[in-house]
């Protein structure tokens, strides 16, 4: 017996590791590790849409307001909740935006609320080119902070055996996640704003929670007054989300998903393609992949009949002011929900224009 211990030492091995991997599961850690607010963001919507799940808005309490749900990225993600209250009071809105999102997180999200029995009187929908580039940052983004093993099991054949994998592994070992960086750690230790940096992580995710989902902005009501600053801007964004673009079957077969079960529960639903500064739309034009990806998604999207409100042609959206060449400044998510409920009734209630 005695000459076969060695046998044990992976399992004790394999149990220090996962000792110390716990570690990287305790919040405290997790801060220090990663800084910035991608987690905390993603943390706060996935406990908001368990939170709006449990509650069952029409189902478990009387329905005395339209429901509109709102899935996008960090273009949509911005609306001010008392605003859209005051502005809006026949409408109960609740927004699952995130940062840096892709049609496999809305089908996730919109898979949940409707398996809950709720069910939307609107849906609007985000989409854009660059979440549908199978080279974009999905793994580190949607499928290390989203998407639970029921979901991504039962969806096997669309996420393919790769992603899967990336998911158990995420999932299993924190420190796939929070990278063990001990320099990088140290320095946030030692960061005299460290304290803020927790102070806003709290705030953010009681806003969400608080808020219906919609985000705290951490530029607020700052719009970019510098023309040069919008332009290298528009072109770093460019250069990040289409660095290496290659067309990604699974994200239209995500999308698709979506619009097939939209249709077959009847649900409104408005597709939006928001508007960037005019910088960063003429480097787009000229992108054949946005014209070829354009065209693929127009014909998808009309196959199964939902109106795709493209803001950049339509004459009802007049705001002109942004944060940076990619997102517009939150002044403009006034204009933005004008323009979203003015397509509402042409489309669905056009006797109420």
């Amino acid at each position: 017996m005695l000459k076969a211990r060695f046998l044990f030492y992976p399992v004790i091995l394999l149990l220090f590791l996962f000792l110390v991997d716990s570690i990287f599961r305790i919040p405290y850690i997790q801060t220090i590790t990663k800084i910035d607010l991608t987690a905390v963001n993603y943390k706060a919507k996935s406990d908001f849409l368990k939170k709006l799940v449990s509650e069952k808005p029409g189902v478990n309490s009387p329905k005395t307001k339209k429901i509109m749900l709102i899935l996008g990225s960090s273009r949509l993600l911005y609306f001010d909740h008392d605003e859209l209250v005051s502005f809006y009071p026949d409408w109960e809105i609740y927004n699952l935006s995130s940062a840096v999102t892709t049609p496999a997180y809305y089908d996730f999200q919109l898979t949940k609320v409707l398996d809950a029995g709720i069910k939307p009187d609107l849906v609007i929908m985000e989409t854009d080119p660059n979440q549908f580039n199978q080279n974009s940052v999905f793994k580190s983004s949607n499928l290390t902070y989203s998407f639970d093993l029921p979901y991504v099991i039962s969806n096997f054949t669309l996420f393919g055996k790769d992603h899967v994998s990336f998911f158990l592994g995420r999932k299993l070992f924190a420190v796939g996640t929070y990278k063990p960086y001990i320099d990088q750690m140290w320095r946030n230790y030692k960061n005299p704003f460290l304290e803020n940096a927790f102070v806003m992580h709290k705030d953010t995710y009681d806003y969400i929670l608080s808020h219906n989902g919609n985000g705290l902005s951490p530029v607020d009501n700052y719009m970019e007054k510098d023309s040069n600053s919008l332009q290298m801007t528009s072109h770093r964004t460019l250069d990040w989300l289409f660095a290496s673009y290659v067309r990604s079957q699974m994200q239209f077969g995500f999308y698709e998903k979506i619009l097939n079960r939209l249709q077959a529960e009847k649900i409104k639903t408005i597709i939006v393609w928001p508007l960037s500064s005019p910088d960063f739309e003429t480097l787009m034009e000229k992108e054949t992949l946005v014209k070829t990806w354009e065209k693929e998604i127009d014909d998808l999207t009309g196959k199964y009949n939902f109106p795709l409100l493209k803001l950049k042609n339509d004459p009802s959206y007049t705001c002109n002011a942004f944060a940076d060449g990619g997102h517009v400044a939150k002044d403009c998510y006034r204009s933005l929900m004008r323009s979203i409920l003015l397509e509402y009734f042409r489309k669905y209630e056009p006797n109420h224009l």
